[in-house]
């Protein structure tokens, strides 16, 4: 009876492990199936972008998929792209009703449809209004979405939104996302982050430290130099490395000051320490 029911076993994992293969197999075909047919779709739409950017009135292809892989390729190159042509695309998208599908796309129930509605609704539109609350979307890839775009579409006033979003103690993003994102803001200013530079929370100012250096803003120096008095050792540190980047030489008292209380031995001392050599060989 054992050995009976042992032998069952054996064949029962080995019908189970044919059948496993078999499901493997058949999502790898259908997986690349549809990746066959979206090159096929993004070669018969690339010539139309062309067209568009020509400043053609090139018709909505009678097949949807076309037609929404050409309007994902034109949101796409609305941020890659300058002057005209920008302009050029965004039209199109206007003129052949993808606002509305867009707008639409943000409420959707599908978190998919959400975060690929988030591009689109940028390329059409200037003001991000519309997608600043997914930036607090249920969805983690949403909201990181919405983050990216609002970084790639160069949206200045977004720049606390995606502060507060890198922060928030409950639906946030990660620190690098929002960091990556403000740096493609690429804000020319200090004074574009506003509120974030008297912010309570340390991780909120740092931010604007870290972007502040690294896009070497100037007019901020002041501000970064405050920072070197925080309470926190990270933006202490974080202070230090940004100053060394905006190149001051007008930095070197607080960076002197600050050295003198740093604790030694840590990170915080030898970030100053490098800073103050950068601005003595800048000079």
């Amino acid at each position: 009876m054992t050995g009976s029911l042992a032998w069952w076993l054996v064949v029962a994992t080995a019908a189970a492990t044919v059948v496993l293969l078999v499901v493997i197999g058949l999502a790898h075909a259908v997986a690349r199936a549809r990746r066959r047919r979206q090159v096929r779709t993004r070669e018969a739409v690339a010539p139309l972008l062309l067209d568009i950017t020509d400043g053609a009135d090139v018709p909505t292809p009678t097949r949807r998929r076309e037609a929404r892989m050409l309007a994902e390729a034109a949101a796409a190159l609305v941020h890659k792209v300058r002057g005209a042509d920008r302009d050029a695309l965004a039209a199109w998208l206007e003129a052949h009703g993808f606002r509305d599908e867009a707008l639409a796309g943000l409420r959707a129930r599908s978190a998919v449809r959400r975060a690929a509605s988030i591009e689109l609704a940028l390329a059409i539109d200037d003001d991000p209004a519309p997608v600043l609350p997914l930036v607090a979307d249920p969805h983690p890839q949403v909201r990181a979405t919405a983050v990216r775009m609002l970084g790639a579409a160069g949206h200045a006033s977004a720049i606390p939104t995606i502060v507060g979003a890198a922060v928030s103690p409950r639906r946030g993003v990660s620190m690098s996302v929002a960091a990556m994102s403000l740096v493609q803001v690429g804000p020319t200013s200090a004074e574009a982050f506003g509120a974030v530079w008297t912010s309570a929370d340390p991780r909120a100012r740092r931010l604007a430290v870290e972007v502040t250096g690294r896009l070497g803003l100037a007019d901020g120096r002041r501000r970064v130099e405050h920072e070197l008095g925080s309470d926190d050792p990270r933006l202490r540190r974080s202070a230090a490395e940004a100053l060394a980047r905006i190149g001051s030489p007008l930095s070197t008292t607080a960076l002197e000051a600050a050295l003198a209380r740093a604790v030694p031995g840590t990170e915080e001392q030898r970030a100053v320490r490098e800073a103050l050599v950068t601005l003595q060989e800048d000079a």
